[in-house]
């Protein structure tokens, strides 16, 4: 496989689900707008791609051989039984009882789905439509609307090992060449790649100090494993892995930004979070290399169009002011912050410079020795201050968008992190540290992974309950669900007989 087909086959994976939803949702003139739009961007991007020169000598290799395939495909499948991708391995996380019982849904429902007289908990006592990101669920439950829910779990096991095969490939083509390729996936895998006090701090201190902004930091922090994201909710760790390493390759390496819009606008539909801190990245990226290419009609009209008919899906969902975890549900200020501004402040300072800060400093100094690294150096610039604000929102009660924005610098930090090492490696007396260190980080690693780690069963996709009986799990709150009496159900969204 070249690098020119792990491009095409990112995109075509990532394009399914929306172009399901855009022919499946919308009226018939969003549908033909959105599908021309998606087929169009799609067809300019395989012909753009088919003819450009990418024998870079940053990548690792020029292609990946089918052995090579073979032992990542193999890895791929068994780390998804290990984490259990479609209810397989050792058991599912809690988040699983939503991911199935959505699957249910729309293996059931007619599309779009819709909730005309639903109440939940109370507070859901209008219209609704099922408003969650559903690319990762979408391809299995349109086959099983046919096959029946016989195949369901498996099609789901082998859906998500595609993209996490995928976020592997990328991750092999853009390693150093003189960094052991093992040690280059257990360190991306155990996320041990900076120091982790306060995580550590937590888990060791818990029964002996009570400090409440202890929790209040490092769960964002935690849940950036990429094992955890894995196994909790692998359409974020598809969207932020595959989406940081395909901006990273075009705006920075290639420096050609034609289709880093449309790219983006394609995450969408699987994690608005996760595009929306990757979004952050590419814009960056864009900007530095001064809207390069950027204005094609391609990326303007396709990743424009996109956008906005998600756009205008996700910011129809009702506020959950249980769960303030969606971005237009800012963090409220009046938080621990307000209650305790000392502790707040210091927690904040040395969450920043205990977490990342020693690293940043290793790096700034590498990439500040030679004329060559000055590209680097401003890149990482930015990871910093992007480190340092993403916290921010932590004070408050924006878990979910804390959590997307911290776990998806950190991939992009991890780019810059093995290119260090790389640099390292070529100095006989930082040779011993950086053993030490590596040692060090993957031991580190492999206890706040099984510290955070839980199985549990979970009923299987035919197994779920509906969303419209008593017995949902809690799970299933009001962030799952949109208004259907808004932009997006008044005028893009098509009209479908309900089931009450």
């Amino acid at each position: 496989m070249t690098i020119k087909s792990l491009k095409l086959l990112t995109v075509s994976y990532l394009l399914i689900p929306n172009l399901i939803f855009i022919l499946t949702w919308l009226n018939p003139l969003w549908a033909t707008l959105g599908f021309v739009v998606s087929v169009y961007s799609f067809y300019s991007f395989i012909i753009e791609t088919n003819k450009s020169n990418e024998d870079f000598s940053a990548l690792r290799v020029n292609r990946i051989e089918p052995s090579t395939l073979l032992y990542l495909a193999l890895f791929t499948l068994i780390l998804g039984v290990v984490f259990s991708l479609g209810n397989f391995g050792l058991g599912q996380s809690y988040d699983y009882y939503k991911h199935n019982t959505i699957v249910k849904e729309l293996i059931e429902k007619p599309f779009p789905v819709v909730y005309e007289n639903e109440t939940r908990y109370g507070i859901l006592k209008e219209p609704a439509i099922l408003g969650y990101y559903m690319a990762y669920y979408l391809p299995t439950a349109i086959i099983c609307k046919f096959v029946g829910f016989g195949a369901s779990n498996i099609l789901l096991y082998l859906w998500g090992a595609i993209g996490i095969f995928i976020s592997f490939s990328w991750l092999y083509f853009l390693s150093p060449k003189n960094i052991n390729i093992v040690l280059i996936f257990i360190l991306f895998l155990l996320g041990a790649t900076l120091f982790k006090p306060y995580l550590y701090a937590h888990y060791l201190l818990k029964n002996i100090v009570s400090l409440p902004m202890i929790q209040y930091f490092i769960w964002p922090s935690g849940i950036s494993f990429n094992l955890i994201n894995v196994h909790y909710s692998p359409q974020h760790h598809i969207v932020t892995t595959v989406g940081v390493f395909f901006v990273y390759y075009e705006s920075f390496i290639r420096k050609d930004n034609r289709f880093v819009l449309f790219f983006v606008s394609l995450l969408l539909m699987w994690s608005f979070l996760g595009a929306f801190s990757v979004g952050i990245i590419a814009g960056f990226l864009v900007l530095f290399r001064k809207f390069s290419k950027f204005f094609s009609i391609a990326n303007i009209v396709g990743g424009g169009i996109i956008t906005f008919i998600m756009a205008s899906y996700f910011l129809a969902h009702f506020q959950d002011n249980r769960f303030s975890g969606f971005i237009w549900t800012f963090a409220d200020i009046s938080g621990y912050l307000y209650q305790k501004p000392l502790v707040s402040i210091l927690a904040l300072i040395g969450y920043c410079i205990f977490e990342i800060g020693i690293y940043l400093f290793f790096m700034f100094k590498l990439f500040s020795s030679r004329s060559s690294y000055q590209n680097k150096l401003i890149l990482l610039l930015f990871c910093a201050a992007y480190f340092i604000i993403s916290p921010l929102y932590r004070i408050g009660f924006n878990n979910d968008l804390a959590m997307r924005l911290i776990s998806t610098i950190k991939i992009l930090i991890f780019i810059l992190l093995i290119g260090a090492y790389s640099e390292m490696l070529k100095s006989k007396i930082s040779v011993k540290f950086l053993k030490i260190y590596m040692a060090f980080t993957i031991l580190l690693g492999i206890f706040s992974s099984m510290t955070t780690l839980k199985w549990e069963k979970v009923p299987s996709i035919a197994e779920s309950p509906n969303i419209n009986k008593a017995d949902i799990p809690e799970e299933i709150f009001l962030q799952y669900f949109a208004k259907k009496n808004s932009f997006f159900g008044n005028y893009l969204m098509r009209e479908v007989k309900t089931e009450d």
